[in-house]
């Protein structure tokens, strides 16, 4: 029944030379970062064991992928103990069937190494019998005694179990020549026995047959609906040799955390993090033991008051087990807990929060739901209840704080924002653009509530149906109605000098340039000179080329450079610096603006969206970009140019606005 295994620790280190045969050319033995040969410096121990383990020292051996020896077949599963200039490989001998001779290391490319001296094997060491208890008998439990049979087994001086676990000679209950019994440990697994004198390079033999140890049982668990917190019991037979409990949620319990632990019983509290499916029990050995599974307690018999409840006010969950709860979100909102006890939770209902179900959830990840219901702004009269666009009218009503704004009917749905609000009334006026009848109150949660009783008549005043936008001295057209009562308009307090053209529902002008970029209102004077505010206007500083042309795709070298530093002299800090660019399709798209001397502009630098690498990244969609100087910003410009290094882009234009 002898089987030899792994190596005899004797000191033997066979020194080895080199041979090379059957390889093509001088590179295949060339293959280490060192600029090194593959090479053999030793081998051993010598003798070895048959079944042992022989190692092999030398230069770069992780490249040799077979080892011949004599009389045997080719060996291939090598381990690689260590690589590169100082490397170690290991192989087992085979227990029959291998001769005395050169051992060659063949090397990935088909080269050959050879030793220059012999392996020999050593002889004594025999292995004749394995038994627990009685003769025959290949299982037994944790603490039965293992015979072991053979010849010289005075040279042995341990017993490795499956599962690594090593019995030194101090612990042996018999040890002589032919004999070596000793105890099953607590954390052997079933498996074949390995024979080790524990020298640094051990000498170990293997047993032919594997011993079956008896793995705990379980009979029982309970409960199998746990809560967090309580105490569950398990029951069965050898349980003394279990290290761990795993449960559900990838939750361990070690052995030391058990409340009770004996060969009957083990008892722990469930962490509160655990979840619902298999518990399992861990052996000292590492075996897996099912052991039942559970499913956790969650909250029940759930109610939430008030019903309706008004946002930002108070809600209370009632039920059980709510002692559990760790966390509340409300549709459209997260929320917080304001207290938590076994029969209820409270909480704020969010501002932002819409009706529907509120999710509590569990340390565990589990989530229970409850149904709640909102208080909703009523409107009980609206002052006056026809009204001509353009004036002001009274909202009356309950809950009307829930209200953020106020949308009025017309040719397109036109919000006012001027809206004065509180609990029971909204003061608002009408937007000159307005016709029809009823409103829309937006609530601060997103929902909306239709409100009727209100008839809004076409106003007579000029007004604008969107917000108008141009560019200094350039020709802006805005659309509205009542244009042809329009003598004269002016952009805040500047006055309008060119009309192009006038039609009763959209106007042509040209935005003065002494004009200041920013955003007005847009004032149209009637024949009677009244003066109506008909809408804003936004005034845009127009953009001034600094160089246009085509400079990419960029890449992280030269080809984005931009020679604009002659004209750093029209730039100030606070102006607006702008490119255009063409995206490359199907690539990816990034800048890092830079002077040509790979200095950052700062302000550039500053709107990175990757600060890592220093880059701003884009989309296919896109096409130019810009930021607002300073002083430091254009010195580099003034001093380097422009350099657009980056990916996907080719520049086609550098402006500035002022």
């Amino acid at each position: 029944m002898k089987k030899y295994y792994n190596v005899l620790g004797l000191l033997m280190v066979a020194l080895m030379g080199l041979s090379l045969t059957a390889c093509s050319d001088g590179d295949d033995l060339n293959t280490d970062q060192y600029g090194n040969e593959i090479s053999l410096n030793s081998f051993g121990p010598c003798p070895v064991l048959r079944g042992g383990t022989l190692y092999f020292y030398g230069v770069n051996l992780d490249q040799i992928t077979e080892i011949d020896i004599p009389g045997a077949d080719p060996i291939t599963a090598i381990n690689v103990i260590t690589s590169g200039q100082h490397s170690q490989i290991s192989i087992q001998v085979p227990a029959e069937k291998c001769d005395t001779g050169l051992v060659t290391l063949v090397t990935a490319k088909g080269g050959q190494i050879k030793s220059v001296t012999p392996i020999t094997y050593r002889e004594d060491i025999t292995l004749s019998d394995l038994y627990i208890g009685q003769q025959g008998n290949l299982a037994g439990n944790v603490g039965d005694v293992v015979t072991i049979k053979g010849d010289y087994l005075n040279l042995m001086h341990g017993v490795i179990f499956a599962g690594n676990d090593t019995v030194r000679e101090a612990e042996f209950v018999t040890h002589d020549r032919y004999t070596i019994q000793v105890k099953i440990p607590e954390s052997a697994a079933s498996g074949k026995l390995i024979l080790t004198d524990l020298a640094v390079e051990p000498a170990e033999l293997e047993t032919e047959d594997a011993i079956t140890i008896t793995l705990p049982t379980v009979t029982k668990l309970t409960p199998t609906d746990p809560k967090a917190g309580q105490t569950i019991t398990i029951t069965g037979t050898q349980l003394n040799l279990i290290a761990a409990v795993v449960l559900p949620n990838n939750v361990t319990i070690e052995a030391e955390d058990f409340t009770t632990h004996s060969a009957t019983t083990i008892a722990f509290n469930l962490p509160e993090t655990v979840g619902d499916g298999e518990v399992s029990l861990t052996t000292k050995s590492g075996v897996q033991i099912p052991a039942g599974n559970i499913i956790t307690v969650v909250p029940g018999d759930l109610s939430a008051a008030p019903a309706p409840v008004k946002n930002g006010k108070e809600i209370t969950i009632s039920g059980k087990d709510l002692d559990l709860v760790t966390g509340i979100a409300f549709p459209n909102a997260d929320g917080t807990l304001k207290s938590v006890a076994a029969t209820k939770v409270v909480a704020v209902v969010p501002g932002t929060a819409q009706e529907g179900d509120i999710a509590l959830t569990l340390a565990n990840g589990k989530t229970v739901t409850v149904a709640y219901t909102l208080v909703k702004p009523v409107v009980t009269g609206v002052t006056p209840a026809t009204v001509m666009a353009g004036n002001k009218i009274m909202l009356r009503g309950t809950d009307l704080d829930l209200v953020v704004s106020v949308t009025f009917p017309g040719e397109s749905p036109v919000t006012a924002d001027d809206a004065i609000i509180n609990a029971t009334a909204i003061g608002v006026t009408v937007p000159a653009s307005a016709v029809g009848s009823g409103c829309t109150l937006n609530l601060k949660n997103g929902n909306t509530v239709s409100v009727s009783g209100l008839t809004i008549t076409a106003a007579t005043d000029p007004v604008l149906s969107e917000p108008a936008e141009g560019v200094l001295g350039e020709n802006v057209t805005v659309n509205g109605k009542n244009f042809n009562n329009v003598e004269q308009i002016f952009i805040g307090e500047t006055k309008v000098t060119k009309v192009i053209s006038r039609g009763d529902n959209a106007m042509t002008f040209q935005i003065p340039a002494t004009v200041a970029a920013g955003t007005y209102d847009l004032i149209f004077v009637g024949p009677d000179g009244t003066r109506y505010v008909g809408g804003k206007i936004i005034v845009n500083a127009p953009e001034i080329d600094l160089w246009t042309g085509s400079a990419g795709p960029i890449a992280w070298d030269g080809t984005g450079t931009v020679a604009i530093a002659d004209k750093a002299s029209l730039l100030r800090p606070g102006y607006t610096l702008g490119f255009d660019f063409t995206p490359t399709p199907g690539s990816y798209y990034q800048i890092r603006l830079m002077g040509t001397w790979w200095t950052e502009l700062p302000s550039f630098q500053a709107i990175y969206t990757d600060k890592a690498n220093n880059v701003k990244e884009y989309k296919e969609s896109d096409t130019g970009d810009s930021f607002v100087l300073t002083q430091a910003d254009i010195d580099i410009i003034a001093q380097q140019g422009l350099l657009f290094a980056g990916n996907g882009l080719t520049i086609t234009r550098v402006y500035y606005k002022k």
